[in-house]
């Protein structure tokens, strides 16, 4: 009795392994199916362009940060300058959406506001109608490089970056925010009140620190007609720039045109465009 409950038992699990073994085979199969038969009709199959998150979280600085839940994560000398050139030599970007370890939208906008009131550049007042425009999440994009499964080769999450604009009445910047860090790593500012005669260097060493890194003790270096000044990042191979140009193209205060367009008082005969950003000192 019991040597034939064995065998009934032994029977059935094997009937058992046998079904879900066939059920598994089958799923590999047409799996394997469908990527030749969307190869063949033109398509492709597409995964995120990002890798998720294996780094080290920054405890320490986590809790450093005040009024903000943005993790914080740790990247190497290395790793920023790998993120910095990517984007700086990029020819287009590949839209994405926030991979495990990338801030959210929410966090990358938090990000920018942040940024403009420490740089000293978002109008104050209850009056005032600086606004978040737009955000876009983007992988620099680079030549295909095909993997095993005919794919493109996934990049690492800290080369995505937030692209974030700001407008309002005196101001519109355009904040290039590390996806990984949250950190500002460039920007495109143009001011249309209040214009500063001259490149500020108080501001590009802010711009370094913002940027969560520290400059060097070397001095500050500039060219030859003083719109761009230098300034080298301690223990990398990054250099700080800030460039200072002066526009004499008039521009009208979107906020009132259509309303008057022809008031000399909404009318601006000169604007300035200051840019922030790190390079490598190789490229």
């Amino acid at each position: 009795m019991k040597r034939s409950f064995k065998y009934t038992f032994l029977t059935a699990f094997l009937a058992l392994a046998f079904v879900f073994g066939s059920m598994e085979g089958m799923e590999l199969f047409w799996a394997v199916k469908e990527k030749e038969i969307l190869s063949d009709s033109g398509r492709t199959v597409v995964e995120s362009p990002v890798l998720t998150w294996q780094g080290q979280y920054d405890n320490e600085k986590a809790e450093a940060v005040d009024n903000t839940d943005m993790e914080r994560y740790m990247l190497t000398a290395e790793q920023i300058e790998e993120a910095i050139t990517g984007w700086n030599n990029r020819t287009s970007e590949t839209v994405h959406s926030p991979v495990e370890g990338q801030i959210s939208m929410e966090e990358a906008i938090q990000s920018g506001e942040n940024w403009l009131e420490s740089m000293e550049l978002k109008e104050k007042g209850e009056e005032t109608d600086t606004h978040f425009v737009n955000a876009v999440l983007g992988i620099p994009k680079q030549q295909e490089s095909s993997g095993q499964n005919g794919l493109t080769e996934q990049m690492e999450p800290y080369c995505s970056f937030w692209t974030v604009q700001f407008s309002g009445e005196g101001m519109n910047a355009v904040l290039y925010i590390n996806a990984v860090t949250g950190k500002v790593w460039g920007a495109e500012v143009d001011l249309y009140r209040n214009l500063p005669d001259e490149v500020s260097i108080e501001k590009l060493e802010t711009f370094v620190k913002l940027a969560g890194l520290q400059k060097n003790d070397a001095g500050i270096l500039y060219d030859s007609d003083g719109t761009r000044a230098f300034l080298e990042v301690s223990e990398s191979g990054l250099c700080a720039e800030t460039e200072f140009q002066h526009r004499q193209k008039g521009y009208f205060d979107l906020t009132y045109y259509g309303h008057n367009y022809a008031d000399e008082d909404l009318y601006y005969n000169e604007y300035v465009v200051i840019t922030y950003k790190l390079t490598a000192t190789e490229e």
